[in-house]
């Protein structure tokens, strides 16, 4: 009874929220099992306190995965950019990250998805320093709304993004993401 109504109180909070439209996209070759550093690109278009805030939450998710902030030799940078106007933008419907590490299937097609993001859009890119190429991006669209004033309210949205990045650093041990996979 306790944990119905838990969930119905849950679903009600939830519901009353603004809507963040929470996804990713990854590259099906990765080798996002071999890094255990990282440093960012700097923070170009916003230098406010906000650019600060997303900073610290991503170094927050990133040191409880294991990786170590190594700005001289990095396995993969990280970039991200605020977009306060709409947005196009092209990502791919894949199947989940755990899902597909557990086949590692290469093969597996790339299905473009067209989005119209709305006004106030996260995006974090992962890039392999080796390569230069985008290994994993995450994004949420619909960050500005009434509650965005209030603290800690990119702390959520960063850990929301990275929910969907479920890996850990190189030779560290992972914690079990969900019970059943």
């Amino acid at each position: 009874m306790r944990k119905r109504m838990f969930l119905l109180g849950l679903t009600v909070l939830l519901g009353s929220c603004a809507k963040v439209f929470v996804e990713n996209d990854y590259r099906y070759s990765n080798h996002l099992g071999k890094y255990r550093s990282y440093a960012f690109v700097d923070c170009e278009r916003d230098t406010t306190v906000i650019c600060e805030d997303v900073q610290q939450a991503i170094q927050h998710q990133m040191r409880a995965r294991g990786y170590e902030f190594n700005a001289q030799r990095p396995n993969v940078f990280i970039n991200f950019t605020i977009y306060n106007d709409a947005v196009r933008y092209k990502g791919y419907e894949q199947p989940s990250l755990i899902n597909w590490l557990v086949t590692e299937d290469n093969n597996t097609e790339y299905r473009p998805v067209k989005y119209e993001l709305g006004k106030g859009t996260l995006m974090i890119s992962l890039i392999e320093a080796e390569t230069s190429e985008v290994v994993w991006r995450g994004y949420a669209t619909g960050i500005f709304n009434k509650a965005s004033s209030k603290k800690n309210y990119f702390k959520s949205i960063v850990r929301n993004i990275f929910d969907q990045y479920p890996l850990f650093a190189a030779g560290q041990k992972s914690h079990k993401i969900k019970e059943n996979l």
